[in-house]
């Protein structure tokens, strides 16, 4: 019974390898020719053309743009072409604001992120057991507000917080991950209360103006030059107001400004460094096989899918909407990708193939993930 036994968990063993084996898959751009500038502008030349990608590519070396170029239209209809400067909705990339809102409140003694959030919020359900550290990283346990409001229609950060201190916990805080738009919300709500600014204020004022953000908003009606949306080339309205995404997929930006938002984090205009440290260190496993950790609003590798060189990224998904910035820290190489023609490529798989021919190295990725 003993062999049996032994025999059986082997089996178990050879097959959980062999479906990770199979979950995993690599490429490489051998085929490419010229500089990479030449390189990257070929595979991005295929890519527009086959997959219909419509948007704009910033590749960045130390900071600097050594590949921008747009793709597609910004409005179908009307025959606008996209430019380097169009505007897009970045969605979850709209996490990473305000997780560093969240800690520029810290360094300046105003909040911990080990608080509770029943410090700035009287009667939550449970709010004695959440702090804000797990709001952060996606552990709070909090609901989804949207079963229990009309998304479509306006609504205050007052309004949703006294919604969702109607609502029980999903589970006990701390003890899985799972991604809330509702959890950074209420972060939104916690950075107006402890600043006493309103949060697109508090944006403009702490992060937008000092990172030399110009084209940057949170409302469509300040956009000038913001591209209409689209799902594989079908014009599609996002019908969630932009209230409801506040703190979470509320900022509008183009390539050019997320560029100039990369090099203030690591110039240090916008956290010292121990700060950036605490938000780009992964917490909590947010992939299967552990392939990547949260931080405070960045997925967080340094493994065969990061080319083995520290990674922090985060990705959006709207309707008609798609976004992606990834950093490679070490090597100060940063891939932006702002899209409207969202389901024309895969979130992450894009930014680590243009890291590829970079770094002249295989692409691995997990097929069901990316």
């Amino acid at each position: 019974m003993k062999i049996i036994g032994i025999v059986i968990v082997l089996l178990l063993g050879a097959m959980l390898l062999l479906a990770v084996v199979v979950s995993f898959s690599s490429t490489s751009h051998s085929e490419l020719k010229g500089s990479t500038n030449q390189k990257l502008t070929t595979f991005m030349n295929k890519t527009a053309s086959k997959k219909h990608f419509s948007g704009v590519v910033l590749v960045a070396k130390d900071g600097k743009a050594i590949f921008e170029k747009s793709y597609g239209l910004a409005n179908i209809e009307a025959g606008v072409p996209n430019r380097t400067d169009t505007e897009f909705r970045i969605a979850s990339l709209t996490k990473s604001f305000t997780a560093i809102s969240i800690l520029q409140l810290e360094n300046e003694d105003k909040l911990k992120t080990t608080d509770s959030i029943s410090k700035y919020i009287k009667g939550f359900p449970d709010g004695n057991k959440i702090t804000i550290h797990d709001l952060l990283i996606h552990s709070s346990g909090v609901v989804d507000h949207t079963k229990y409001t009309d998304p479509t229609k306006p609504i205050t950060l007052s309004a949703f917080i006294d919604l969702m201190k109607q609502q029980k916990l999903k589970f006990p805080p701390g003890t899985k991950f799972d991604y809330s738009d509702t959890g950074y919300m209420i972060l939104a709500y916690i950075i107006e209360k402890v600043s006493g600014e309103s949060y697109g204020n508090y944006l403009r004022d702490h992060i937008f103006i000092p990172a030399g953000m110009h084209h940057t908003f949170l409302r469509e009606a300040d956009a000038p030059n913001m591209a209409l949306g689209y799902e594989n080339l079908k014009r599609t309205v996002m019908t969630e107001d932009e209230s409801q995404l506040a703190g979470a997929g509320d900022i509008i930006s183009t390539a050019d400004d997320m560029l100039k938002y990369d090099n203030a984090i690591h110039s240090y205009k916008l956290l010292p460094p121990e700060k950036v440290e605490k938000m780009w260190t992964g917490y909590i496993d947010s992939a299967p096989y552990g392939i990547f950790k949260y931080g405070y609003a960045w997925n967080v590798a340094d493994n065969l899918i990061s080319f083995r060189r520290p990674l922090v990224e985060h990705n959006g998904n709207l309707p008609g909407f798609k976004s992606d910035l990834a950093d490679f820290v070490n090597d100060r190489l940063t891939v932006i990708i702002l899209s409207n023609n969202n389901g024309a490529w895969k979130s992450g798989a894009l930014s680590r193939e243009l890291a590829s021919i970079c770094f002249g190295k295989r692409y691995w990725f997990y097929q069901n993930y990316f």
